[in-house]
């Protein structure tokens, strides 16, 4: 293997420092992007470590997250200021540890747990003496799509349990108005050896109600790959539930297709819509909107929810594509459970979908026993 890319010389070497409880930063991961890191997601502005901590004859090991400020000020020069650059870094920072903060006060056990987070004085060799950030987490066994590119050995039980504890994450999160907005194959993370299953992580692009966050104002705060079509198209929904709520279902019936069939609606939708139908953001050539657009996009979201079926187990393909058909509905007004849609509010029913994963959940384990 390659080295692993440096530091920039605004952080130095951190490898052997102390961090509060006993922690040690112990070796640092591969940058996404360089040799080493294809299994890897992450920022350009924060740099993953393996800390660990003795106890007896124990030993433990934490991801630590640190905010690599000098690469966020030297990458994003644009025409804003030096002080305004650095004010977006620590700003979001700010935003991540008070969306943490409310997680571990309302004991989510499905979203991934912070152990630590605080500013270690930065070390010898630091070309700009300032703090540097980090966030110290539970560490994960692996996450989604790691295992699955690794493995073809994974059956539906764990397919459904993966998704159910996804659900379950997502509820919890909104029940604190907290959105995830990120969700992923590579932000679902396992814990089976320790017997937890798995939770959701990286709530760096998180929006909370009443709580304004600077990504609030983009048009799509994840991953592009994984955007739903009014996002691509660049609408932003009035209500909340529409806008943060309805992606991270989306989300989560991507998740589904990408377990099941290896395939998000998105890639589906750059191979099948016509050109002048694509958004900019699609490598489209187009100037159609959103609402013209929608009929288009539900007859071609209809031929994936078909695709993708072929691909699910004959005794949960009816349930599954019903899933797939209310979590992903192209028509952002309409997603969700359409019971809970009626209803005063026009909630996304969230519950509905922890039922029904919860369900066959069960009904895979006795299928794979068969």
């Amino acid at each position: 293997m390659k080295a692993i890319m440096t530091l920039s010389p605004f952080i130095g070497n951190l490898i052997g420092q102390a961090l509060p409880d006993g922690w040690v930063i112990d070796r640092q991961l591969p940058r996404p992007g360089t040799a080493g890191a294809t299994d890897l997601s992450g920022s350009f502005f924060s740099v993953g470590f393996i800390a660990k901590k003795t106890v007896g004859k124990k030993q433990t090991e934490a991801f630590l997250k640190v905010i690599d400020v000098g690469n966020a000020l030297q990458a994003q020069p644009g025409h804003s200021s030096l002080m305004e650059r650095l004010k977006n870094v620590t700003d979001s920072y700010s935003f991540e540890c008070s969306v943490l903060d409310i997680c571990e006060k309302a004991r989510l056990d499905r979203v991934v747990q912070v152990i630590a987070k605080g500013e270690l004085p930065p070390p010898p060799g630091s070309a700009f003496p300032i703090p540097i950030p980090y966030m110290l987490f539970e560490l994960a066994d692996g996450d989604v799509r790691k295992i699955v590119s690794r493995t073809n050995k994974i059956d539906d039980a764990w397919r459904l349990r993966v998704l159910h504890n996804v659900a379950v994450g997502l509820q919890q999160l909104h029940g604190v108005t907290i959105a995830h907005q990120d969700l992923k194959p590579s932000n679902v993370l396992l814990f089976e050896t320790s017997g937890q299953g798995a939770k959701i992580g990286d709530l760096g692009r998180a929006s909370r109600l009443g709580m304004e966050a600077q990504h609030d104002a983009l048009a799509i705060a994840g991953a592009l790959s994984y955007a739903p079509p009014e996002q691509a198209f660049g609408i932003r929904p009035e209500l909340w539930v529409d806008r943060r709520e309805g992606c991270d279902l989306y989300h989560l019936g991507t998740l589904a297709t990408f377990l099941f069939a290896g395939i998000t609606p998105t890639d589906f939708y750059l191979e099948n819509l016509p050109i002048d139908v694509r958004p900019a953001v699609w490598n489209g050539q187009s100037n159609c909107d959103y609402q013209t657009a929608l009929p288009v996009l539900m007859s071609t979201f209809t031929a994936f929810v078909d695709a993708v079926s072929s691909e699910i187990p004959e005794w949960a393909r009816g349930e599954m594509s019903q899933i797939i058909l209310n979590a992903c509905n192209p028509d952002y007004k309409k997603r969700g459970d359409p019971g809970a849609r009626a209803q005063i509010g026009e909630p996304i029913g969230i519950q509905t979908f922890v039922a029904r994963f919860a369900r066959l959940s069960k009904r895979a384990e006795i299928e794979v026993r068969r």
